[in-house]
C-alpha cells in the first residue's frame, strides 16, 4: 500500500511541475495571439484529450514532460494544422520579445511556483530561532540531570578549561562536533553558563558521543518560533537563492568537472527514491520542499542553451535578431534533435546510475 502512496505522490509532484511549465508557454502564447493546436500534460499514448476552440488539450501516458504546440516551431512544419494559420500567428510572425517571453515563461512558471510552495511553508511551519534559547530537554539526558530547563539561554560552554562564547544553538552543535573536540571517550563534562529569568547560572552537564552525529549531545532542542509573513516571504526567497545557486554551481560542475558530476547525477529512480523517503515521513512541508527543489531544479536545467530547452530557443531567436534572417528549420530540427538525444542519454545514464546504487 505505501509503494502506491509513493508512486502516486511522485507522479503527482511531477505532473504539477510539468503542467505549470507547459501553462507558462500556452498562456503567454496565447496572450500573443499565437496559435496553439496542441497542450499536453505528459508524452507517449494519448490517455485523454478534449478540443476546446482552437486547441486540444491532452493528458498522456508517461509522466515525464509535456509540449506546447505553437505554430512556427521547427518540428511543426510539416503538420497539416499549421499550414494555414495566419503568419503573423505564428512564433516567426511575432516581434523577438515577445518570443523570448513565450520561452521564458515556462521557467518563470517553475521559479514561481517554487517561491510560492516556500513562502507557504515558512508562513506556517514554525522555524528554529536565531538564538541559543532551549526549546525543550530530553529527560534522563545530561541536560535535564543537571538540571537545565526549557526557556534557558545559553551564553557559554567551557570544555576543559576552553571557553566557548554561545550566541546562537548552532554555535552548541559547532563546539559539541568532536570534528572540533577531537575527544576519544564516550562522555564529557562541560560547564555550561545560562540565562534563566534574567539571572545567571552555571551547570554541570555530562554529554554522551552520538555515533550517528558524531557529535557529543546533552539532550536539549533549539526554541521555536512563528514567522510573521514578511519573514516567511524573505525566508521563502533566500531559500529559493539557495536552491537556485545550488542547482547552477552542479549545472556548472557538468562543464568544469564532467566526468564526476555526471556519475552523481540522480535521474527519475533517484528521484523517486527520494520522493518515497519523504513520504513515508508523513511531513507535509519536507514533501512540499521537495517539490519546490525539484520545481527549481526544472526551470534552472530549462535556461541551459542545449537544443531542445527552452534556453535555446531563447537563443536562436537572439541569433535570427542579429543577423537579420531566420535559421534554417532543417538546421534547427537536426540541432534540437541532437539535444533531445543528449538529454535522454543523461537521463537515462543517471537512470542506470540510480539503479546500479542498490547493488
Amino acid at each position: 500500500m505505501q509503494t502506491i502512496i509513493n508512486i502516486i505522490v511522485f507522479f503527482l509532484i511531477l505532473g504539477a511541475i510539468v503542467l505549470i511549465h507547459e501553462l507558462g508557454h500556452f498562456l503567454t502564447a496565447k496572450l500573443f495571439g499565437v496559435y496553439c493546436a496542441e497542450f499536453s500534460i505528459g508524452m507517449g499514448p494519448k490517455l485523454f484529450s478534449k478540443k476546446k476552440g482552437e486547441t486540444e488539450y491532452q493528458i498522456r501516458a508517461l509522466p515525464i514532460g509535456g509540449y506546447v504546440a505553437m505554430a512556427g516551431e521547427a518540428d511543426q512544419e510539416d503538420n497539416e494544422i499549421m499550414k494555414d494559420v495566419p503568419y503573423e500567428r505564428t512564433l516567426k510572425g511575432i516581434k523577438t520579445w515577445k518570443k523570448c517571453v513565450i520561452m521564458l515563461a515556462g521557467v518563470f512558471m517553475n521559479f514561481v511556483l517554487a517561491l510560492v510552495l516556500l513562502i507557504g511553508i515558512y508562513s506556517f511551519v514554525e522555524v528554529q530561532t536565531n538564538t541559543s534559547e532551549i526549546g525543550s530537554v530530553v529527560k534522563n539526558k545530561g541536560a535535564a540531570l543537571a538540571g537545565i530547563e526549557a526557556g534557558d539561554v545559553i551564553n557559554k560552554i567551557t570544555i576543559n578549561n576552553e571557553e566557548h562564547i554561545i550566541a546562537s544553538f548552532s554555535d552548541i552543535q559547532e563546539v559539541l562536533d568532536n570534528e572540533n573536540l577531537q575527544l576519544d571517550t564516550d562522555t564529557v563534562t562541560m560547564k555550561v553558563g545560562l540565562t534563566r529569568n534574567k539571572h545567571y547560572l552555571e551547570k554541570k552537564v555530562t554529554a554522551k558521543y552520538n555515533n550517528e552525529t558524531k557529535s557529543y549531545v546533552m539532550g536539549i532542542t533549539a526554541a521555536m518560533k512563528q514567522l510573521t509573513f514578511a519573514e516567511a516571504i524573505r525566508q521563502g526567497i533566500n531559500q529559493f537563492i539557495e536552491y537556485a545557486l545550488l542547482i547552477f554551481t552542479t549545472l556548472g560542475k557538468l562543464i568544469t568537472d564532467m566526468t564526476h558530476t555526471v556519475s552523481q547525477l540522480s535521474g527519475p529512480v533517484g528521484i523517486y527514491t527520494v520522493t518515497a523517503q519523504v513520504t513515508q515521513t508523513g511531513s507535509i512541508s519536507t514533501l512540499l520542499s521537495l517539490t519546490a527543489l525539484l520545481s527549481t531544479n526544472i526551470g534552472m536545467f530549462n535556461l541551459l542553451p542545449i537544443p531542445g530547452l527552452d534556453g535555446s530557443q531563447v537563443l536562436f531567436a537572439l541569433i535570427e535578431k542579429v543577423i537579420r534572417r531566420e535559421i534554417p528549420t532543417r538546421i534547427k530540427y537536426a540541432l534540437q534533435m541532437a539535444g533531445l538525444i543528449l538529454a535522454f542519454g543523461l537521463m537515462i545514464f543517471a537512470t542506470v546510475n540510480d539503479i546500479g546504487k542498490f547493488f
